[in-house]
Parts: C-alpha cells; sequence; structure tokens
C-alpha cells in the first residue's frame, strides 16, 4: 500500500473526529460485509438506508468491474 493512501485515510479519520466534537447533530451509518452477510448500523434509519444504498451502488461498480 501506498504512503499517500494510507496518509489520506488518516487524514479522512481525523476529519471526522474533529466534526463530532465540533457538532453534536453528525450522523453516521456504514455497513460491514462479513461474506454474503452485510451488517447495518446507523445513528438514524435514514443513515442506515443510505449506506445500504451507497453499498449496493459499489458492489455493482465493482461487480462489472471484474466483467469487463
Amino acid at each position: 500500500m501506498r504512503p499517500d493512501k494510507i496518509f489520506i485515510g488518516f487524514a479522512l479519520l481525523f476529519m471526522g473526529i474533529a466534526m463530532l466534537t465540533v457538532s453534536a447533530s453528525v450522523e453516521y451509518g456504514g455497513v460491514i460485509l462479513i461474506g454474503p452477510i452485510p451488517i447495518v448500523f446507523g445513528s438514524s434509519p435514514e443513515m442506515a438506508i443510505a449506506g445500504i444504498a451507497v453499498t449496493a451502488v459499489m458492489l455493482l461498480i465493482i461487480y462489472s468491474a471484474f466483467r469487463w
């Protein structure tokens, strides 16, 4: 893995933590895929649904990239 990608990852992590300390109204959500089983979490139902939608789009993009 290239060092610049690691740096960008850490920068995004620290910016997210900084946003949490500045604003109390930050919402979060995500999806963890363990094999075919999705684990969905979020601070509100809307964020959980948004996480599912983003995951579905990303999976379609990855699937179509490997089909070519």
